[in-house]
């Protein structure tokens, strides 16, 4: 009878173990597609917002304000860095480089430049970075089936336990107190 206890209860903690894989697998991914998805939008807001402000700054040929000083930079840039976790750094890190490529295409190409164009591109890789959600839709189910299973699993151990408190009242005739000390009715 212990040993059919025994190896529901290990059925049970491998099924909960695999519902805690796959709900982790799961969270990555939507922290995933949740950082394209802000990198993207970024980007194009930061296009946007360059093309807006420097058409305004070639209209207004204004002298530029003096440079801010390198080492200062880099120290305001580590102190805010330092307030990540290393795959936030890892994905601003990323989305810097990509500014740079694209003020550096920007300079490159100026009167060719097309901001709606760079939208519209950039919101077609956005619409191929969710080409995970079928998949994460399917592991949702197979977790919510495994999940359903649960109810049924605890049901039947505590089934077994009241038979074993059956047995061990039984015991409580012949041992005295230790029968009913028996851990059978959790």
């Amino acid at each position: 009878m212990q040993h059919d206890t025994a190896a529901e209860v290990s059925r049970l903690t491998t099924t909960v173990e695999r519902l805690a894989d796959s709900l982790e697998r799961l969270e990555r991914r939507q922290r995933r597609t949740r950082g394209i998805a802000a990198a993207a939008l970024l980007t194009v807001a930061g296009v946007l917002l360059g093309g807006h402000m420097l058409n305004a700054a070639q209209a207004q040929a204004t002298p530029s304000a003096a440079p801010l000083d390198p080492a200062a930079a880099a120290a305001a840039r580590e102190e805010l860095f330092k307030r990540l976790d290393p795959d936030q750094r890892r994905e601003v890190e990323r989305f810097e480089q990509d500014i740079g490529w694209v003020s550096q295409y920007r300079r490159l190409y100026a009167d060719q430049f097309d901001p709606a164009a760079m939208v519209a591109v950039m919101l077609g890789r956005m619409a191929r970075s969710v080409h995970a959600v079928p998949d994460m839709r399917t592991e949702m189910q197979v977790m919510n089936a495994k999940m359903n299973a649960l109810p049924l699993m605890a049901a039947e151990i505590q089934g077994m336990n009241a038979k074993m408190g059956v047995m061990a009242a039984g015991m409580d005739s012949t041992m005295g107190r230790a029968g009913r000390m028996m851990p059978w009715s959790w």
